[in-house]
């Protein structure tokens, strides 16, 4: 009997906890769903948000989209000087080089900005020595300082023609001396 007692008593124990499970699964099944319809479509807009920011804001940029707008540097620019060097003898060193501004084609305001920038080489080349110049010798030869100048230059170019069209910049024939 007292085997009996026990099984009916499990037997109602399972009963209780399957009208349990049957009563979670109505009032939870329906708020999971509507929470994952909310997260489903705060992350799709996210995503075209992030999508048009990567865009517009210097996302990947296809190779064969890019045009290269090359300005010579023919004039040396006098490097700073760092008293802290070993040649500090008051020995002027100047950097030469040739710099390329590589510009998006797909973007939208491209012909206006190439335009602009064909117009204001002066200001370029000016912008650019000033950057440059606050550089020392041995700032100017390491390669990582050089990546710290184009993206000083690329900043500037971008703030002062107020565009993303310009992606990147480039020097060649970087020479300091």
């Amino acid at each position: 009997m007292k085997k009996n007692l026990v099984t009916v008593v499990i037997l109602a124990i399972s009963i209780i906890n399957l009208f349990f499970n049957i009563l979670l699964v109505f009032v939870f099944v329906p708020s999971t769903t509507k929470v994952n319809k909310l997260v489903t479509e705060i992350s799709k807009v996210l995503d075209i948000e992030i999508a048009a920011k990567n865009a517009e804001n210097g996302g990947l940029v296809d190779v064969s989209n890019l045009a290269a707008f090359q300005l010579e540097q023919s004039n040396p620019i006098n490097l700073a000087v760092d008293p802290n060097e070993a040649d500090a003898d008051n020995k002027i060193h100047a950097v030469q080089y040739g710099m390329t501004i590589n510009l998006n084609k797909t973007a939208a305001d491209y012909e206006t900005v190439n335009q602009t920038l064909t117009d204001s080489t002066a200001l370029i080349y000016d912008m650019t020595r000033d950057i440059i110049g606050k550089y020392t010798y041995s700032q100017a030869i390491d390669v990582e300082v050089q990546r710290e100048i184009k993206e000083e230059i690329l900043k500037s170019l971008q703030d002062t023609f107020n565009t993303d069209t310009i992606y990147s910049v480039s020097f060649y024939n970087w020479v300091a001396q």
